[in-house]
């Protein structure tokens, strides 16, 4: 096993496999992204977005909506976009103004379509363990496991995150009765007290908090596996949640920060929109 997990040969394969998704049907898969308003994170992930998909060969399609438009409005410009574009994958972008309910605005994305895992029903199928789709970044963590061979049953692993977005469903997923489930899961979050002594005893641990220098060195065991799935900027520098020189010195195995999972979590959500697309293929 590689000391440092790199996302980039991860990401190289399901680019691969989207592409022979793609191939195989003789046609070009679309995502519509939704953007309303959006800070600078977003607009960087939807570049990104943009960038891979070009280099694909797959299509892209941008609605970019003003931060004071109201639900209704927003609502109507979203399902004319939908039915004009007739997009295979749909993703309304994250944050969304105050003033606006994400999860009504989710509800316009078909269930076949929804790539990221957004709408209610999408996340309940999840829990169950009978997805369509899985959200990209928790996919991407457990692409990443199965591509280093990392299994999970049975390890002690420590999560530090509960949103909806990573955190949550990556919980489930790892519970989920296969080699890269079926482990013994400890769930840390902002009110854990005595955070270092589940950080101690964990075989694995999986940040997602988005708070840089949150794991140091002496907070961790010697061997233990690091996946850092936190994205912070300080002084205009994408770092993690840990503390890669320190902490990398007493890991077995640790993802950098940038170069990790956010190298994957592009990839996954790109081969989720290849499965769309093969879906819809098959039911048309």
């Amino acid at each position: 096993m590689d000391k440092v997990l790199k996302g980039k040969p991860v990401a190289e394969k399901l680019y691969e496999e989207s592409r022979i998704i793609a191939e195989k049907y003789k046609g070009v898969p679309k995502l519509l992204s939704v953007m309303i308003g959006g800070d600078e994170a977003s607009k960087q992930y939807v570049r990104s977005k943009s960038k891979k998909l070009s280099a694909l060969g797959f299509e892209f399609e941008l609605l970019e909506l003003p931060d004071e438009i109201t639900e209704n409005e927003a609502r109507e410009k979203i399902g004319d976009a939908i039915e004009s574009l007739n997009p295979d994958g749909i993703i309304i972008e994250r944050p969304v103004p105050k003033h606006m309910d994400f999860w009504q605005l989710a509800e316009l994305i078909p269930p076949i379509s929804d790539i990221d895992c957004q709408r209610y029903d999408s996340l309940g199928r999840l829990m169950a363990g009978n997805p369509i789709f899985v959200p990209a970044t928790a996919g991407a963590v457990v692409e990443l496991l199965r591509f280093y061979g990392i299994k999970t049953a049975g390890k002690r692993i420590t999560l530090i995150g509960r949103s909806l977005t990573v955190g949550l469903p990556l919980s489930v997923m790892l519970l989920w009765k296969n080699d890269y489930g079926n482990a013994t899961l400890t769930v840390c979050h902002s009110r854990t007290k005595e955070l270092q002594d589940s950080l101690k005893n964990a075989e694995i641990i999986i940040s997602a908090a988005g708070k840089s220098g949150l794991i140091k060195r002496e907070m961790v065991s010697d061997g233990v596996i690091v996946i850092d799935v936190g994205i912070n900027f300080v002084n205009g520098k994408l770092v993690g949640d840990v503390d890669f020189e320190g902490v990398s010195m007493k890991a077995a195995a640790i993802t950098p920060v940038p170069g990790g999972v956010g190298a994957v979590t592009t990839a996954y959500l790109i081969k989720n929109l290849a499965k769309a697309f093969e879906l819809r293929k098959k039911l048309a």
